[in-house]
């Protein structure tokens, strides 16, 4: 009766030590993020630079200004500079679904500190009154501080623009002092999409498009990205992005949100800050940190394959903080958004617990080996 009991548990424990073993050596090899980012290691041709640094809520001014003397911006944002900053206020929800509004005023102290002769920070909400979104989240109250203007881009004087080689639109009506200003800024958050797969600088774009010709939410920019048979809205958004091209990238990665986004997901401490003049090249660099290949991300691919920037990481410059240090997958907003990860969240956190797996692997076969000993010692 012992020996039949024994020899039961050391088929179970057998299979276990076996099963253990197979994710430890999974966990090491397939999931390793050094070996999957070995792929995406820069080559030392730089096509773009991007800046990444660490930073959190009581420390923005000093990341914001670390990033722009990492890229030397002060070629891009001169005395006299009339600056537009474009954040993501989608709706009326508190960070990490918007941007948030202390991160606003520390960039706009430091585009005054460099010389900028005006500040306008402006936004089509894709729900609800753009400047209601603005009262209720704060920004009314940094406005009121910093001295600068809060335009609504849903209303307005509007002008008609051609898109070359548009895709969705060959033509769209945007908003006038879009382009009334020297230097065009895309601060955005870091968050999945349930329809783009990402939302950063690129797809902060939908927000320019005029609620009074495009609806409210965009519902428009959604048929047209249809009519193509679903490009994931790449094709609306480089056409946003050719119409009024970005000209600085911020994406306020301090908390940002996988899962179910871009509004029902879960808050991630990321503590970085990403920066760059190539808005592909830093939405890529993002994407990559996120655990996305940007070459297979519809947007990024799509944006660089129109000669908007680059998306091969190979070619882009990271100054600050090193991809590998702050890489850390995002579980995605649809099972379908996996085929453009390079390591999915599952496996990632597989990597993270390789040491405990290891261990739990030794002690099922050193019991293992322990029952195999009993049960010859009760064959005898």
């Amino acid at each position: 009766m012992h020996g039949a009991a024994i020899k039961v548990l050391l088929i179970i424990l057998l299979a276990l030590s076996v099963i253990l073993t197979s994710l430890t050596v999974y966990a090491y090899t397939v999931s390793n993020p050094s070996r999957v980012l070995q792929e995406f290691k820069f080559r030392g041709e730089a096509k773009a630079v991007v800046a990444v640094v660490r930073a959190d809520r009581s420390n923005v001014s000093a990341a914001l200004r670390e990033a722009f003397e990492l890229l030397d911006l002060e070629n891009l944002i001169k005395p006299g500079s009339r600056v537009m900053v474009k954040p993501n206020v989608v709706r009326l929800q508190e960070p990490p679904d918007t941007i948030h509004p202390g991160t606003v005023e520390a960039l706009v102290e430091l585009l005054k500190s460099m010389g900028a002769s005006e500040v306008v920070v402006a936004e089509g909400s894709g729900e609800g009154s753009t400047m209601e979104n603005f009262d209720a989240l704060g920004y009314s109250e940094m406005a009121s501080k910093t001295g600068v203007e809060l335009l609504d881009l849903n209303f307005g004087e509007l002008v008609n623009v051609t898109i070359l080689n548009g895709r969705a639109f060959k033509t769209m009506m945007l908003h006038k002092r879009l382009f009334e200003v020297d230097v065009f800024i895309s601060l955005a958050c870091m968050k999945t999409h349930s329809d783009a797969v990402v939302t950063l600088g690129l797809k902060n774009l939908i927000g320019i498009a005029p609620g009074s010709v495009y609806g409210i939410p965009k519902g428009a920019l959604h048929e047209a990205d249809s009519r193509l048979g679903g490009t994931y809205m790449a094709a609306p958004i480089t056409d946003l992005a050719k119409a009024r091209p970005i000209n600085l990238t911020i994406i306020d990665g301090i908390v940002a949100m996988e899962g179910l986004g871009p509004h029902r997901g879960t808050p991630v401490d990321m503590g970085v800050i990403i920066v760059g003049e190539d808005p592909v090249a830093t939405d890529s660099i993002a994407e990559l940190i996120m655990g996305f290949d940007p070459r297979l991300v519809p947007t990024t691919k799509m944006a660089a394959g129109d000669g908007l920037g680059v998306c091969d990481p190979a070619y882009i410059e990271v100054r600050g903080v090193k991809v590998e240090e702050v890489f850390r997958p995002f579980s995605v907003a649809s099972s379908d958004h996996q085929k453009f990860q390079i390591v999915t969240r599952e496996n990632y956190i597989l990597y993270e617990s390789r040491t405990s797996l290891l261990t739990a692997s030794a002690i099922l076969w050193v019991l293992t080996a322990i029952l195999t000993v009993l049960r010859f010692k009760f064959r005898e």
